[in-house]
């Protein structure tokens, strides 16, 4: 869709770009100057203050964020430098706050900030716990569905998706959709054993795509969930990445297995090395295949170790990193159930979370819009944060009453088989895990966020009138809501 723009907005737009293709050598003075101009024409004062703030560490120069932001630019294609100011900066976050903003009064409705689609199921490989190698090429996305999915998001201003799988080099739209869609920005969960050289040039040609790539340590890790020879492919694949200009970042998956190798220094070194501007770490969770094997999870007190490590590789190496489960103090707890952001599968249901997979609706049934008012999605909103101790953000692991309390009350079915089996035959170990990863991160987000003036804001997420639940009250409504469906 081509969204109909203010004089104002237009200006703004153009003479943002003519700045953008005027930078030379992307220098610490003129990102400075770009960020200083953004964020006096921001849409609101909380975008100033993040720009402003933004602007100030360039000017400084002297953090690790900053440098990997210089490095990324440094050494990208244009398209892609482009393509990240366009559509990532201008149209998502920049305008795209306005739009969303604009679209929650008019329809009353708060609207995600950004979506994951899994188009496809298919794969090439076979992963260890895998919620996807369940299926082979059983189930896809029509690209007329995905057409509809992405115009709709549009027009409520999201113009960020993360595509997954499956393996989506396997899905046959995927360069049809980037193509398309090319004034939106697309996150790429993959594998990284289809991206060869003639694939990374067209990446970056598009310059409206960034390919994190599934890694799990060094070749032994690596080989041994994914594969013998899938750490060569993925080598290989970062090499052609960088050498097109694509920025490209790692998709690590902590298990209990790996934990040593992803919380050393080395281990980041070597991806830094290999051009890796960012990395998502994703705590494993027992679903999908050998969900009962929950001793492949990490430990509570292995999260914990995950967080001093990240915490400490963030202050002092150029790499950008998010820790999916200990950076709620980040984004205000959990992303669920459209709070933030919402899942759709390969069968086309509609998940809270890519690792919750319970689902009420169908997007082939419903507009995106009536997906998101669903009760089942706005329970969640509702009472999300579902805790003040923002490092417990997650409502499968942390707060497993709440997902088995909303599953029962909204009558929400399993969309993979064994999904059910984190609310059942491994129910006990994840609410004791539950209970010691509390025990464990409370102190830490007293000594590290509440000390500092962090706190949640409980009621953001939710447009209805009514009243906000005290934390006290969050924490005892699964057992309350699931004695009384139970009854």
């Amino acid at each position: 869709m081509v969204r109909k723009e203010s004089l104002i907005d237009k200006g703004t737009r153009v003479a943002l770009q003519k700045v953008i293709q005027g930078i030379a050598n992307r220098s610490e003075k003129q990102l400075f100057t770009i960020l200083t101009l953004l964020s006096k024409i921001a849409p609101d004062k909380d975008y100033k203050q993040i720009l402003e703030n933004i602007a100030k560490g360039f000017q400084e120069g002297n953090t690790s964020f900053y440098k990997t932001i210089l490095r990324m630019l440094k050494t990208a294609h244009p398209e892609v430098v482009k393509k990240i100011i366009n559509n990532l900066v201008l149209n998502e976050m920049f305008f795209g706050n306005r739009w969303r903003t604009q679209w929650k009064k008019d329809n009353n409705l708060h609207p995600p900030v950004f979506l994951v689609i899994s188009p496809t199921y298919a794969c090439n490989l076979n992963c260890k716990g895998c919620y996807a190698g369940l299926y082979g090429n059983r189930y896809r996305l029509e690209y007329e569905l995905v057409q509809r999915i992405i115009r709709e998001a549009n027009e409520m201003g999201i113009y960020f998706f993360t595509i997954s799988g499956g393996e989506p080099f396997f899905w046959k739209d995927l360069f049809r959709m980037l193509e398309e869609f090319n004034d939106s920005y697309f996150l790429i969960y993959t594998n990284g054993t289809l991206i060869n050289k003639d694939v990374a040039a067209r990446l970056a040609n598009l310059g409206n795509a960034t390919p994190a790539i599934s890694v799990e340590g060094y070749e032994e890790e690596t080989d041994y969930r994914r594969g013998k020879g899938v750490f060569k492919k993925v080598m290989e694949a970062m090499d052609n990445l960088r050498e097109a200009g694509v920025i490209f970042g790692a998709s690590i998956t902590h298990t209990s297995v790996n934990h040593e190798i992803i919380t050393s220094d080395a281990f980041w070194d070597m991806l830094i090395d290999k051009g890796v501007s960012y990395s998502w770490i994703f705590q494993l969770v027992p679903v999908g295949k050998d969900a009962n094997d929950i001793n492949y999870m990490p430990t509570p007190q292995q999260r914990l170790e995950r967080y001093e490590a990240i915490t400490r590789i963030r202050n002092t190496k150029p790499i950008m990193i998010a820790d999916f489960w200990n950076d709620g103090a980040y984004v205000n707890g959990c992303l669920a159930g459209g709070a933030k952001y919402l899942h759709i599968d390969a069968k086309g249901y509609v998940e809270p979370c890519v690792f919750a997979h319970f689902a009420v609706d169908n997007i082939r049934e419903k507009s995106l819009r009536e997906v998101i008012q669903a009760p089942f999605f706005k329970a969640i909103r509702k009472i999300n944060p579902y805790s003040k101790n923002l490092l417990a953000p997650c409502m499968i692991i942390d707060h497993p009453a709440i997902l088995r309390s909303f599953v029962n009350k909204y009558g929400a079915v399993p969309t993979h088989d064994g999904a059910e089996t984190i609310l059942t035959t491994i129910k006990d170990e994840v609410d004791r895990r539950a209970r010691e990863w509390e025990n464990l991160s409370r102190p830490v987000w007293e000594r590290d966020f509440g000390s500092k003036g962090y706190k949640a804001t409980f009621g953001v997420y939710c447009v209805e009138k009514g009243p906000i639940l005290p934390e006290k009250d969050v924490k005892k409504t699964g057992e309350k809501e699931q004695k009384s469906a139970a009854s």
